[in-house]
């Protein structure tokens, strides 16, 4: 039996597909409680926390797999605490995107969203590793959790790691996308305030 990694521009292309009446939904719709409350400042502050820990989160990740995903199993670093730190920093942005538009429907929306679209490539990713890396990668999973992290675990830094500056240039651009969603966020919502016809529905 071949096995075979995942094609990330299927799984690129499904999640914008996917994506797109959540994104629409986001643009239409606005938050049931006042402006003022504690609510609505509590949600707006733990997007902006989420959506930064989720770009930091996804660099340090990739400091440490850039250059060498297809060269070692890479089982330091974020590694270390979970076997997917990528895809676990990617969705703390996706819930935190929801959480930047101020609505816990669009929160759980956009989770969900990530599931239905990572998780499969994740489960494919790892039946890849396994099929390469045999035992090293079995062993690996017993120690290390496939998704929710332990921190506590963390193994040192090593001195050095070799990165590839194409690919983690590409990650820094990636994760500056991911700030740029609570500015969008941001400018949504001082359109919905000054324009409130542009809301076309009120989710809490």
């Amino acid at each position: 039996m071949t096995i075979s990694l995942p094609k990330k521009t299927r799984r690129i292309h499904l999640t914008k597909l996917l994506a797109f009446p959540v994104v629409a939904l986001a643009l239409v719709t606005h938050h049931t409680f006042d402006e003022s409350s504690y609510i609505d400042a509590g949600m707006e502050t733990a997007g902006f926390i989420l959506l930064v820990t989720a770009a930091l989160g996804r660099l340090w990740a990739a400091s440490y797999i850039s250059g060498r995903k297809n060269a070692v199993l890479v089982t330091d670093g974020p590694y270390s605490i979970v076997r997917n730190p990528l895809y676990f920093f990617s969705f703390l942005g996706f819930v935190g995107a929801g959480l930047a538009f101020e609505s816990w429907t669009l929160a759980a929306l956009f989770g969900l969203l990530f599931f239905i679209t990572h998780w499969p490539v994740i489960v494919r990713e790892e039946n890849y590793l396994r099929g390469v890396y045999g035992d090293d990668f079995t062993l690996y999973a017993e120690r290390v959790p496939r998704f929710v992290p332990r921190p506590w675990v963390l193994s040192p830094a090593p001195a050095l790691v070799s990165i590839s500056p194409r690919l983690f240039g590409r990650a820094v651009m990636e994760s500056a996308l991911v700030l740029c969603v609570f500015l969008a966020a941001e400018t949504v919502e001082r359109i919905h305030l000054v324009n409130p016809a542009t809301v076309l529905l009120h989710l809490p």
